[in-house]
């Protein structure tokens, strides 16, 4: 189902005629289109914490290895990544979209997450997370390059989101400007 939303919205017919939409129409792609973000957000998270366990595994195995779990190794990835975030935000702290959704609707969530997931997950090529401590470097390097190719496709997915939102917001905005958004259309 998402895969049809999302090349849907990202075909370049997309926002054809969007000038003469009505303010409903327009609301009900701007919901649409939030919630494909969502997903791929959600996803774009999905893949970059693949890599960073993938990384973690290969730093570890570089380093001559010593005894440890993959808990061990998913903490030190994940703690890791928390304070590059956090850097990240120090040095930016206007880097990225405010989050304007506070929850989401539960079936189309529940759907958005399961996307979201199988695409992450066949990026891993058949492999579960959990058999990562036992694979080839060689394999490890594979399913890194997979997901980086994933990652970039993602982020271009999402860019594009980002541009048909602003398209949206902005013609929601005129609208209301205008006066065809009044406070009994909302009601209604």
């Amino acid at each position: 189902m998402a895969n049809r939303n999302l090349d849907r919205v990202l075909a370049s017919s997309f926002l054809d005629g969007v000038e003469t939409w009505s303010i409903q129409l327009l609301r009900e792609a701007r919901s649409d289109v939030q919630l494909l973000e969502d997903a791929i957000s959600m996803l774009r998270r999905l893949v970059q914490g693949r890599l960073d366990i993938i990384g973690s595994e290969l730093q570890w195995r570089a380093s001559g290895g010593g005894e440890r779990t993959l808990l061990d190794s998913l903490r030190d990835s994940l703690s890791d990544q928390a304070s590059v975030a956090d850097q990240a935000a120090e040095a930016d702290p206007n880097a990225g979209r405010a989050n304007t959704r506070f929850a989401l609707p539960m079936a189309p969530a529940e759907a958005q997450s399961q996307w979201a997931l199988h695409r992450a997950d066949s990026a891993m090529l058949g492999n579960d997370i959990a058999v990562i401590p036992e694979l080839a470097d060689e394999m490890l390097h594979t399913l890194a390059d997979e997901l980086h190719r994933l990652e970039r496709q993602v982020s271009s997915e999402r860019r594009q989101l980002h541009d048909r939102l602003d398209v949206l917001q902005h013609q929601i905005v005129m609208r209301s400007k205008a006066g065809e958004a009044t406070v009994e259309g909302l009601l209604r």
